[in-house]
């Protein structure tokens, strides 16, 4: 069966558009999925790292067949296409691209953690998350991604700079 999954993508070492636009590719492709949506791309200041280049960040929406953790898989070899290493944890990357909503699935495992366990906590993601999908809202929410996105007080540079189009 079909399943919405939401991925955060995000890039802040080498033309970074053009790896977030190659990665909307990458994933239609290598994900065998159906792009829905693609937020507009912000310019973002780096989270809890100092001593780093700003990041574009995106969201996308995606439908695919593929399970939770195939998806995952896949996400970790088109970030490995795109010149991350494993050990760039809180380093600048090329490209890093997260699993933040699986349909309505909730789900811990080793390496893989649905939702994604600070998606509420980051206006990088949530204000990307609330163009394409304000409405959404999560079992374990009792807000929708818009209404958590007012409540919230961001101090972070999220600035919306461009585009990228999908066919």
């Amino acid at each position: 069966m079909k399943q919405l999954v939401y991925i955060g993508l995000g890039s802040n070492l080498g033309n970074r558009f053009t790896h977030l636009e190659d990665a909307i590719s990458d994933i239609s492709y290598g994900l065998q999925s159906e792009i829905l949506a693609v937020s507009s791309i912000y310019e973002t200041s780096p989270v809890g790292v100092e001593n780093q280049p700003d990041f574009l960040n995106c969201v996308c929406l995606i439908k695919t067949n593929l399970e939770p953790r195939q998806v995952l898989n896949k996400l970790l070899a088109i970030e490995k296409k795109h010149g991350r290493n494993a050990s760039s944890v809180n380093l600048p990357r090329p490209l890093d691209l997260d699993i933040l909503l699986y349909g309505e699935l909730s789900l811990k495992e080793t390496g893989l953690i649905v939702p994604h366990p600070r998606i509420t906590e980051r206006a990088f993601v949530l204000i990307p998350l609330a163009e394409i999908s304000p409405d959404l809202k999560h079992n374990l929410w009792e807000s929708s991604v818009a209404e958590i996105l007012a409540s919230s007080s961001f101090f972070d540079k999220v600035e919306k700079v461009g585009s990228i189009r999908c066919n």
